[in-house]
């Protein structure tokens, strides 16, 4: 775990860092950044409603809008219209069997009377005849106070407005539901408007009941939630919807459920009755709404008022009604989430219709903010921990599901419950600790590949730095055991050409030397472990997995041995004396790895095996020949040809190694090599004729090196094939 937790320092660091940074916005945060966030959230509120908005809207209530739309404007005339004919309208409305009319308009100034309007200005023009007559006439031709007739005892709700700013009052406004009491002064969270812009005192009088048509938009201008209850001066008043519910349902008691947090007390729901409506500590709660317009039945304002008899409209009979407008005309369009132009009196008839229903209205619980916190904390610290440790794949599946859960989750709850919780800052966070660990891991792994090609540009062949950079997994710079062929190669006599030459042309006549050889190792896929004076050493099966790998090697000794060749008589044509080449190749397993620790890169190999070639090497002084192969690599070679030397015991060992010397197809069959065979098979028996059988060879084949080799033996009184060497 601690080497876990060290390797992936930074990633895991970085992921701690981006998940505090999510928990500090959105418990605080500056004003900049959580208006942004504010925005996301808005975004995601606005997609959940509309992706679980049902296909049709729900059974229509006791809710219905009188429709000012257009086709009435056309009908009645203009707007605004006389109080005749909203007299008229409301009449129309309770002959059919209306319980409850609300309006979605302010009656705040009085309309022309035309006597009033006569006396004046004749008054101010000439002498006024007739003046008694005409006063007579004022209150007969009064509309206002006949449409506070028609109004008085209906069960009317006039709506007004409340105003932030300091204008000047107009109008009055009903009885407030409550006073805001002394202790609760400065400390309740409900807002205090300062000015209104109310009925008639004459109208308000006759309705007697009243709410205000104020909403609330959101930074962004979109209409999401809505105030039940505003204060004034004191006094607590009611929307106009839940005005109109009140009257509706002929509730008594009127409750404002508060609660104290620290120095404020905040709001918490409103009692109609026994039936609790939960708010924010505002007073507002959020709109239901049930799809796109039209969620509320409409009847035009127009066909109510020129219906032939009161039955014309059943559905009016014991129905809540808000007469409001729908024409574009007037202004009282409102973008929502569910579209841009909502009809503001469709809000008020959306929110008394849930009250009525009884159903609860979406809302953000108390503990939203907790719960959301720690799903950013659960979610954040669980990926930080968890992606270092797996590749692109397994972090998008990771990311999938999680974003997923709290997809999934977030509907569920709002599905179920209607609680609105923000899903904005955990899928955030979830997406920066994903994308911080994707990109990381792009620029490790791009890293890793350039650190690949680098170490081993210069030791490898292209083909295979390009493959082991297309997979740097496969490279264990850690270290492990395998199975490898080891090829050493030295110049002959090297030390005496370096003491008779010049700097210069010993730097020419290396590098050029070793270059070629060098090449050769790369060629046949073979890996440069190191390169000491004159002497190359390669390695073949590391670090790419290379089944053919002592087929490779035996390839390259006797590529580098015609290089070797021709660069000898190269030389000679400079006049030059060049050594021979001397080649060793054992196969066996080692350690290889980089042994230069974190500073220095040194990938190489350790163990018996590749000492073991070091040594095939150096022999072939002793046996006369240029090629040593170990039978460990020849038994791997069934391709290829070769003629044994003999059981070396090389010093300082106990056990025998078969060393083999490399020959042609050709070689393989020719005459020296079959009767070089027969005589060795005797050898190897300890027979006695094995020394006639190597004099001959002798005679015929004065200048083949492993004849003399074991003829020298024999006639030193050694019949064996085993060969016990006493130097290096």
């Amino acid at each position: 775990m601690t080497q876990y937790l060290s390797k992936h320092r930074t990633r895991i660091t970085l992921g701690i860092a981006l998940t505090l940074l999510a928990l500090w916005l959105q418990m605080s945060g500056a004003d900049s950044s959580r208006t942004i966030i504010n925005r996301l959230d808005y975004l995601a509120y606005d997609l959940r409603l509309n992706l679980t908005l049902p296909d049709n809207p729900p059974a229509a209530g006791k809710v219905l809008i009188i429709d000012i739309d257009e086709e009435s404007l056309r009908t009645e005339g203009r707007w605004p219209w006389s109080r005749e004919k909203m007299g008229a309208l409301v009449t129309a409305l309770k002959d059919a069997g209306v319980h409850t009319i609300g309006f979605d308009v302010a009656f705040a100034e009085s309309e022309r009377n035309v006597a009033q309007e006569l006396i004046d200005t004749i008054s101010q023009t000439g002498t006024l005849e007739h003046r008694e007559y005409l006063e007579e006439l004022i209150p007969q031709v009064d509309r206002d106070l006949a449409f506070a007739e028609i109004l008085d005892g209906q069960n009317v709700v006039l709506g007004f407005l409340l105003h932030a700013n300091d204008d000047q009052s107009v109008g009055a406004l009903p009885s407030p539901w409550s006073i805001i009491s002394e202790e609760q002064q400065g400390r309740l969270t409900l807002p205090i408007m300062s000015s209104y812009t109310g009925n008639m005192a004459l109208l308000q009088k006759a309705a007697s009941h009243g709410g205000f048509l104020n909403t609330t938009m959101d930074a962004d201008g979109v209409l999401r939630s809505t105030p039940l209850i505003l204060g004034n001066d004191g006094m607590i008043y009611p929307s106009l919807s839940l005005a109109m519910a009140r009257r509706y349902t002929k509730s008594l008691r009127f409750k404002v459920d508060t609660a104290l947090a620290g120095a404020s007390e905040r709001i918490t729901g409103i009692w109609l009755d026994r039936t609790l409506i939960p708010t924010d500590q505002y007073g507002r709660v959020l709109i239901p709404y049930s799809g796109k317009r039209g969620g509320v039945p409409y009847i035009s304002a127009s066909k109510v008022l020129n219906a032939e008899h009161p039955g014309t409209f059943p559905q009016l009979q014991n129905a809540a009604v808000l007469v409001g407008s729908s024409a574009l005309g007037l202004s009282d369009l409102v973008s929502t989430p569910t579209g841009p132009t909502f009809p503001g009196v469709e809000v008020h008839a959306t929110v008394l219709q849930r009250i009525l229903s009884g159903d609860p209205f979406p809302r953000v619980p108390d503990w939203g903010n907790a719960a959301t916190a720690l799903s950013i904390a659960s979610s954040g610290f669980i990926l930080s921990f968890l992606c270092p440790a797996f590749g692109a794949l397994a972090i998008t599946v990771f990311a999938v599901f999680f974003i997923g859960l709290f997809i999934a989750g977030d509907v569920w709850l709002w599905t179920s419950a209607q609680l609105a919780l923000s899903p904005v800052m955990p899928l955030l966070t979830v997406i920066a600790i994903i994308s911080m660990n994707v990109l990381l891991g792009y620029f490790a792994e791009a890293r890793q590949k350039r650190q690949v090609r680098k170490a081993f540009s210069s030791y490898m062949a292209p083909a295979l730095v390009d493959q082991l950079v297309g997979n740097p997994d496969g490279l264990r710079l850690t270290g492990e055991s395998r199975e490898m062929s080891f090829l050493f190669s030295d110049i002959a006599g090297f030390t005496t050409f370096t003491e008779s030459a010049s700097p210069e042309l010993l730097v020419s006549v290396l590098n050029e030397y070793l270059e070629a050889m060098c090449h050769a190792v790369m060629e046949h896929g073979g890996t440069i472990d190191k390169i000491v004076g004159d002497a190359v050493v390669g390695i073949f099966n590391a670090p790419l997995d290379q089944p053919d790998h002592a087929e490779r090697a035996v390839k390259c000794a006797l590529a580098m041995d015609r290089i070797s060749s021709d660069f000898i008589a190269k030389m000679a044509s400079r006049g030059m004396a060049f050594g021979v080449t001397r080649i060793g190749v054992n196969t066996g397993y080692a350690i290889v790895g980089n042994f230069g620790g974190s500073e220095r890169f040194d990938y190489t190999a350790h163990g018996d095996a590749i000492n073991t070639a070091a040594r095939m090497e150096s022999v072939n002084k002793h046996l006369g020949t240029r090629i040593c192969i170990a039978g460990t690599t020849t038994a791997q070679c069934p391709n290829h040809y070769f003629r044994p030397i003999g059981a070396l015991v090389l010093k300082g060992k106990t056990e025998a190694i078969e060393a083999f010397e490399p020959i042609s197809a050709d070689a393989d069959t020719a005459t020296l090599t079959v009767r070089y065979r027969e005589a060795y098979e005797l050898l190897s028996r300890e027979d006695p004729g094995a020394e006639g059988q190597f004099r001959q060879l002798k005679e015929e084949y004065p200048e083949d090196p492993l004849v003399n080799l074991h003829y020298e033996r024999i006639v030193a009184g050694i019949i064996s094939t085993t060969i016990v060497l006493a130097e290096k």
